[in-house]
């Protein structure tokens, strides 16, 4: 039996995107947003969505005669289970190299380097922080 597929395509994290900013929808309601934005048919809209479902993204909830959509859950948590996954599946869950890489094929700006510092002190102290409490 084949295993359901957990990544998104592109167009299924468009589609997860305007779901995410809507929060609750209809798929007519969705089609209109997504219309605008990419020009997609109804037809469209509804395959995925169904498809979504499927796989474990979108939940249903039937009001009167229309479905209602919306995530299952929010975009930190499924982009953080993702990368989850990536990193375990790349780089045997080790995240240095993880980072490296991106690192090494980006063109980091002085500012977006010196984010990064700052995010790594803050990490640091919150972990020294957290060890003095538990320890």
């Amino acid at each position: 039996m084949k295993k359901p597929r957990s990544e998104l395509t592109k167009l299924e994290w468009e589609l997860m995107d305007q779901l995410w900013l809507l929060e609750q929808t209809t798929a007519p309601e969705l089609q209109k947003q997504m219309e605008k934005s990419h020009g997609w048919a109804y037809s469209t809209v509804k395959t995925m969505l169904d498809r979504l479902v499927a796989i474990g993204y979108v939940k249903t909830r039937r009001v009167g005669n229309v479905y209602e959509y919306s995530p299952k859950s929010k975009r930190p948590t499924v982009v953080g289970k993702l990368l989850d996954d990536f990193c375990e599946r790349l780089f045997g869950g080790a995240v240095t190299p993880f980072i490296q890489t991106l690192i090494e094929r980006s063109d980091l700006t002085d500012s977006e380097i010196k984010q990064l510092k700052d995010m790594l002190d803050e990490h640091r102290q919150s972990r020294k922080k957290s060890e003095r409490r538990t320890g």
